[in-house]
C-alpha cells in the first residue's frame, strides 16, 4: 500500500481529520499513569467518521499503575494499541485506521496485523523502527505525522 501525503487544512480551510485525530491521541495519552512515556491511540473507521476505540498505556482494570521497572520497555504496562485493539468493535465491517502518539513495537505491530487495521498513522517515533518495518511489509500504510 503507498503511503498518502498527508495535509493539515483540506480544501475548505478545515483542520485535516487526521490532525484531528492525532490531537485526539494526544488528549487520550494524557490517561496513562506512565511517569514519562505517555502513549495513546485512537482506532477509527476508513472514512473518519467513527471513532471505534481508544486506548492509553496502563496497568490491568484496577491495577496499581505502578511500573514493575525503570528499564525501558519493561514498564509492565499494557501499551496503548493493545488497549485500543481489545476493545475495538469487531462488528464494524469497514476499514480501520490507528492513531497513536508513539509508532507501534514489533508486539502491537504484529497485533495490528491481525485486527485488520489499514493505516497506521504516528506522532513519534519509538526508539525501535521494527514495528514500522513489519507493518510496512505486509501492506500496511504507515505514516507519520
Amino acid at each position: 500500500m503507498k503511503n498518502r501525503m498527508i495535509r493539515r487544512f483540506d480544501e475548505f480551510g478545515r483542520v485535516s481529520w487526521e490532525h484531528i485525530w492525532m490531537e485526539t491521541c494526544l488528549s487520550v495519552s494524557k490517561r496513562s499513569p506512565h511517569p514519562t512515556n505517555k502513549v495513546g491511540a485512537i482506532i477509527v473507521s476508513g472514512d473518519n467518521t467513527r471513532v471505534l476505540s481508544i486506548g492509553y498505556n496502563g496497568d490491568y482494570s484496577g491495577g496499581p499503575n505502578e511500573l514493575e521497572s525503570d528499564i525501558p520497555g519493561m514498564s509492565g504496562f499494557i501499551h496503548a494499541e493493545t488497549n485500543a485493539i481489545i476493545k475495538m468493535d469487531y462488528h464494524a465491517n469497514c476499514d480501520k485506521k490507528l492513531f497513536v502518539s508513539l509508532s507501534p513495537c514489533k508486539e502491537c505491530a504484529k497485533l495490528i496485523i491481525n485486527a485488520g487495521i489499514k493505516e497506521v498513522i504516528y506522532n513519534v517515533e519509538y526508539r525501535d523502527s521494527s514495528g514500522i518495518d513489519l507493518l510496512k511489509s505486509n501492506g500496511i500504510s504507515v505514516i507519520h505525522l
